[in-house]
């Protein structure tokens, strides 16, 4: 693989102005292991040192000398590590059910130009919630050019993780339902026109050149490749690498002869053979697997969401909850097909070939970077890498190689390398856990602190536990269908009641006797808010709950909530009779 600096100049001349969140003063985690995953290194009551956001020192805390001035942070019993990357977004992308036109026509539920304003808009929160899941760079790869202000946003912001970012994909098909004057995707049919989108892009000052890479029926990998060929060389020639989305095996083969940097899916058709694994390793490729993705899709088109407790509490809850509205969505809107999936209500299969080939190239020494392509439908941004940790975990990758992808490997796909370690010199891009990460990866969502570029964020002040955040999550989880989530939402001493002050159930064990089997044994059960308003700690809504067990007609009730320290302690349903 070509080994190129990404361009960056717009950053280093916002630092020579003096803007961006840097942290000057001396800043110390005293008592902490130190965990670096890619070369196994723990020390033990460890000391951290950094300022002006760079790591100043490292090592056993008998040995590091902290200021007198410094800022110390008493952190026994805790896990630090490098900030995490995801090496595949897209921020023109939500997660939600409106998000892509080309892949599911809804436009006329949700108008597309509305679905990239609400996207825009909520951009600062977006930030936020990558950071609270320990998230503190991110690559997209690929968008509209306004990918280049999301970029600069970043760079600006004093919440944000680092974005690395490509611009419209080249492409060898058309998806003319996702232009609104600005097209994350050109089709390119010619090599010259592929020469002039490179340099055109390249002089606006993206970091990466995409290839959308689709071999169509009756096609073959080798009609499109004159135009990968020229995009990869022009792109080269100006110092830049070349992600390429090629899903097959053929035509991922056909893109690293052409001189791909980075593949950023899982071959999914068929297992890798051993030439292909000997071209990767040749060629320095960088394969990022995308597990979850492909998933999700899967997941929500036949309504049997299985996000996990993380996405329920961090992810972006009025995208979650249009996940579900395929449920309630006219007829006319849905395909036939469609709607007989829902029905049928199948499980849903992991991409065990894709398990399969990231397992084998893993061991064969080829660099795995961890994404999650975050923005497709079902794949919320943030954590939505925690179920891709999940299924890399179940391909057979050990916790400390997940996370060695996640830092190491995703500061490699940037073009850093002052990220992906604990180190003398290198950025204070670290996430603090209360449990060991190496033990057990799911440990990773035990988030006690995140540090970016020297500032410490504690979770609930990037993303607050706010009673909306709450309600929703217990809505969402109701729909669907996951007590665990649902639960989590309620303080251990939770009491219900109708109006005005009859004590109907008392305490979380109590509810989950109810709630539990109801949520796991439903199929279509589904809440719908026609309003809702929060005032203080209390949320209010009027809800309508769809097949219920045991109703032929849907239930509308009042609800009233209050939510006391991020839990639902108080409760009170006013039910139409």
């Amino acid at each position: 693989m070509a080994s190129f600096p990404i361009q960056r100049w717009t950053l280093a001349f916002l630092f020579l102005l003096g803007v961006g969140p840097v942290a000057a003063q001396p800043t110390a985690l005293v008592g902490p292991t130190a965990l670096n995953p890619a070369d196994s290194t723990v020390i033990e009551d460890a000391t951290v040192l950094w300022e002006g956001g760079r790591i100043a020192a490292v090592g056993p805390s008998s040995e590091v000398a902290v200021p007198p001035r410094a800022t110390v942070h008493e952190m026994p019993d805790k896990y630090v590590m490098p900030g995490l990357v995801d090496g595949h977004v897209h921020f023109f992308q939500s997660g939600g059910l409106y998000t892509r036109p080309d892949v599911i026509d809804l436009r006329a539920e949700r108008p597309y130009a509305e679905e990239l304003r609400r996207i825009k808009e909520r951009l600062p929160d977006t930030f936020r919630r990558y950071l609270r899941s320990g998230i503190t760079s991110v690559v997209d790869v690929g968008g509209p050019m306004w990918n280049l202000d999301v970029r600069a946003r970043a760079d600006t912001a004093a919440v944000a993780p680092t974005v690395v970012t490509a611009g419209p994909l080249l492409s060898s098909v058309a998806r003319p339902s996702l232009d609104e004057g600005d097209p994350p995707i050109l089709q390119i049919t010619t090599p010259e026109a592929a020469r002039k989108e490179v340099r055109d892009q390249i002089m606006a000052g993206v970091d990466l050149i995409k290839i959308w890479y689709i071999v169509g029926g009756g096609e073959t990998p080798a009609d499109y490749r004159p135009v990968v060929e020229a995009t990869i060389d022009e792109a080269h020639n100006a110092g830049i690498r070349v992600a390429v989305h090629a899903t097959a095996l053929a035509t991922a083969r056909a893109a690293v002869e052409a001189g791909a940097d980075i593949l950023v899916h899982s071959v999914s058709d068929q297992p890798v053979d051993d030439a292909f694994v000997q071209l990767l390793r040749e060629n320095d490729v960088l394969y990022t697997p995308t597990l979850v993705v492909g998933e999700r899709y899967g997941e929500t088109f036949a309504q049997q969401l299985d996000l996990t407790l993380a996405e329920h509490r961090i992810g972006q809850k009025d995208v979650i909850n249009s996940l579900t509205d395929l449920r309630t969505l006219p007829d006319s809107l849905v395909p036939t097909g469609l709607r007989r999936r829902i029905r049928q209500a199948p499980t849903v299969p992991s991409d065990t070939t894709a398990m399969r080939n990231l397992k084998r190239l893993h061991e064969a020494g080829i660099d795995v970077v961890a994404g999650t392509d975050a923005g497709n439908i079902g794949t919320p941004h943030g954590p939505a890498l925690v179920r891709e940790f999940e299924l890399m975990r179940t391909a057979g990758l050990t916790p400390r190689e997940i996370l060695a992808t996640a830092t190491a490997g995703g500061a490699r796909l940037m073009g850093r390398d002052d990220l992906g370690r604990i180190g003398d010199g290198m950025m204070a891009d670290l996430v603090v856990l209360n449990r060991d990460p190496f033990a057990d990866i799911k440990h990773v969502t035990s988030i006690h602190r995140v540090v970016k570029e020297g500032r410490l964020y504690a979770p609930d002040r990037l993303v607050p536990r706010t009673p909306a955040e709450v309600v929703f999550q217990l809505h969402n989880a109701y729909n669907t269908h996951d007590p665990d989530a649902f639960l989590d939402a309620l303080a251990d001493d939770v009491k219900v009641y109708r109006p005005p002050n009859t004590l109907v159930m008392e305490g979380r064990d109590t509810l989950a006797t109810q709630y539990r089997p109801l949520l796991e044994g439903a199929t279509n059960l589904h809440s719908e808010f026609h309003y809702h308003t929060t005032v203080g700690p209390t949320f209010t809504a009027h809800e309508t709950i769809r097949n219920l067990p045991g109703r032929e007609t849907p239930l509308s009730q009042v609800l009233l909530y209050r939510v006391t320290d991020g839990a639902i302690d108080r409760a009170w349903l006013v039910q139409e009779e």
